[in-house]
């Protein structure tokens, strides 16, 4: 599964837009869900990323807007129908045991 330009694009964008609404720098992101600040920032970036990492971080901006009562920005091409399609392609990180891992 790859992104076009276009959808890196977008999906740079709907990234960002989650990233402001849950309020968090890349480097808190990164400490709760135990990757580097350079992965994080990779994964907002999209292009040249993990797929896996793009896939937590989306999980876990999500994670964070719902917790605090928000409503995430929809995703056009990391959407739930894409989930399985992705597991097909690389393991994706559940968010919940990434954060529990990250606090050991």
């Amino acid at each position: 599964m790859s992104l076009t330009t276009r959808t890196q694009a977008a999906t740079r964008e709907e990234l960002a837009t989650n990233l402001s609404l849950a309020g968090e720098t890349p480097d808190e992101i990164a400490t709760k869900i135990g990757l580097s600040e350079a992965r994080v920032l990779a994964a907002l970036d999209v292009a040249g990323a993990r797929p896996e990492d793009v896939w937590l971080v989306r999980d876990y901006l999500d994670h964070v807007i719902s917790e605090a009562g928000g409503t995430p920005r929809p995703y056009s091409s990391l959407s739930e129908q894409m989930r399985a399609a992705a597991e097909n392609w690389f393991p994706l990180v559940d968010v919940d045991q990434a954060m529990r891992e990250a606090t050991r």
